[in-house]
């Protein structure tokens, strides 16, 4: 039975990016150095220290480090709003609806290009940007979903896959089919997915040999009766709980994201798998929203949070990839962190992953393939 607490709204993150962009993340280990530009006696730093004002931010929750949330407020003056979103979906959703007033958003990569078709985001100043244009790495410029670097400055990177409680899932799986397998066996009842229709059609397309972005109607109905089989096994349908209930031990086996897989193995005895049969490869992005009140605050955050010790912070928390120059990060990064696969997938692994390349059609049967699945 899934559980009936599942559609609590209080915890992580997460996301995909458009055509073409998986080669920009193939290489995302390596790059060159640049000293900071924004210490505490930059002429950046004293502009900003006079802003004052409120940033209201909408996020994922457990997103941003809280230690980065207090510095930032000591350093500029700038008080912080807080809303979350559960999916980039209820995001487009709140905007579409006419929401004014955020400052700051961060969507995954193909939502920025949905977005600002939409006319619901407004330009950047890359004037003000400029730790950001000193410090990010060539391979994140210019992605397929802003490709004049218009619209968005990357935040994080990552991947979807599925982690595990090693001192209690023996079986050690490495195939979609197995935790498919697994969680309709031995351990029913005790598994999680996201509710997130990209990642789970996504992933059952790649278990049945098709392609993550498939377009086929006949490979997407194939796809959604894999979930319809599952879902009485599933313990919850939740991107927000699950990284805890697997750290409780409620859950044992969840398909999830990277940087929980790896927040859950610094607590429990666990392991994040990237499937054998592929997956997925995703960005996440800094937006501000049309009818942003303070847009100067939102341009000092995403500026701010590139210096690599703040950006270090933040990855430190997050266990998600930063777009920071590699160089820049080893410094000032936990080793163990800045070593981790989980965290910096290698190259020979990210091979074989794809980003979201759906086209709005392709969208549509996803849509009607999981309200299916979430009828049955």
């Amino acid at each position: 039975m899934i559980d009936p607490n599942w559609d609590r709204r209080d915890v992580t993150r997460r996301g995909f990016v458009a055509a073409g962009a998986a080669t920009a993340f193939l290489a995302a280990c390596g790059c060159s150095s640049h000293s900071s530009i924004y210490d505490k006696s930059s002429s950046t730093t004293k502009k900003a220290a006079k802003l004052g004002g409120v940033l209201h931010y909408y996020n994922w929750a457990d997103y941003v480090n809280p230690q980065t949330y207090k510095d930032f407020t000591a350093d500029t003056g700038v008080k912080l709003k807080k809303d979350f979103f559960v999916s980039n979906e209820e995001l487009q959703a709140k905007l579409q609806a006419g929401a004014k007033g955020f400052d700051l958003a961060a969507p995954t990569g193909y939502m920025v290009q949905i977005l600002a078709d939409a006319g619901l985001l407004e330009e950047l100043d890359w004037s003000q940007l400029k730790t950001v244009d000193a410090n990010l790495d060539a391979r994140f410029r210019k992605m397929p979903y802003d490709p004049e670097d218009k619209w968005s400055v990357p935040k994080d990177w990552g991947t979807t896959g599925f982690m595990y409680r090693t001192d209690i899932v023996k079986e050690k799986p490495t195939t979609w089919r197995e935790f498919v397998d697994l969680t309709k066996g031995p351990y029913s009842g005790k598994v999680t997915v996201l509710d997130g229709i990209p990642e789970c059609v996504g992933s059952m397309l790649c278990m049945l040999g098709y392609s993550y972005n498939s377009e086929d109607k006949g490979e997407i109905d194939k796809a959604k009766q894999e979930l319809i089989d599952l879902k009485p096994h599933l313990l919850a349908i939740t991107s927000t709980e699950y990284k805890q209930m697997l750290i409780d031990g409620k859950a044992v086996m969840s398909l999830g994201w990277n940087g929980d897989g790896a927040a859950v193995a610094a607590k429990k005895p666990a392991d994040y798998v990237i499937a054998e049969e592929g997956g997925e490869l995703w960005v996440d992005a800094y937006v501000i929203p049309s009818g942003a009140k303070n847009p100067t605050a939102a341009h000092a955050w995403i500026d701010y949070v590139y210096e690599p010790k703040h950006n270090s912070l933040e990855t430190e928390f997050t266990y998600y990839g930063s777009p920071v120059k590699r160089d820049l990060l080893q410094p000032v990064m936990d080793k163990k962190v800045f070593a981790n696969e989980d965290v910096f997938p290698p190259e020979a692994t990210l091979k074989n992953l794809e980003p979201n390349a759906v086209t709005p059609e392709g969208t549509k049967l996803r849509d009607r393939a999981w309200t299916e699945f979430k009828a049955a």
